[in-house]
C-alpha cells in the first residue's frame, strides 16, 4: 500500500474508498466497527453513502454471490528511516477458491476505489489440513 499518499488523503476521501470511518472503522451511515454495512442508506442529497466503488460493498458477500471467507489483513513496517517497505499481508481462508476468493477477487479488481493506492507485489496459494481430535494427528481425517 503506497502509505504515504493513502496518508495524504483526506479522511472523507479515505471514508469514501474504504466505506468506513478510516478512524473508528465504523460502516459509513453509522454504527461502531463491528456494524453491518447499511448499503441502502443515502446522504441528504440520495446519493449512496457507501459508494458503489467502495471496499467494503464490493467486498461484501451480498454482492458475490453469498460468496463468504475468513479474511484478516496485517499491516507491516519494516521501521528503518527512510525504508518504505511497510504495507499488508493479507490472508483469506476458504474451502472452494472458485466460489468464494475468486468472484470477490473479480469485483474488486474491476473496480475497488482502493486500487490507486496498491500495488500487489506476491500471491500464493495453500492446502491447510483440518484439525485433528484428540488422540488424532494433523490430516488424519483425509486419510479415512
Amino acid at each position: 500500500m503506497d502509505l504515504l499518499s493513502w496518508d495524504r488523503t483526506p479522511a472523507t476521501r479515505q471514508a469514501q474508498v474504504l466505506g468506513r470511518d478510516p478512524v473508528t472503522g465504523a460502516p459509513l451511515g453509522g454504527g461502531t466497527e463491528f456494524t453491518a454495512p447499511d448499503f441502502g442508506a443515502v446522504d441528504s442529497q440520495g446519493r449512496p453513502r457507501i459508494a458503489a466503488d467502495a471496499h467494503v460493498r464490493l467486498a461484501n458477500p451480498a454482492f458475490n454471490g453469498g460468496a463468504e471467507m475468513l479474511r484478516r489483513g496485517y499491516n507491516y513496517d519494516d521501521g528503518a528511516a527512510g525504508n518504505d517497505d511497510a504495507g499488508l499481508v493479507f490472508l483469506a481462508y476458504v474451502r472452494d477458491l472458485a466460489s468464494q476468493f475468486t468472484p470477490v477477487l473479480r469485483a474488486l479488481a474491476d473496480g475497488d476505489a482502493m486500487h490507486a493506492f496498491l500495488t500487489h507485489t506476491a500471491s500464493a496459494v495453500f492446502a491447510i489440513p483440518p484439525g485433528c481430535r484428540p488422540g488424532g494427528y494433523v490430516g488424519d481425517s483425509l486419510l479415512g
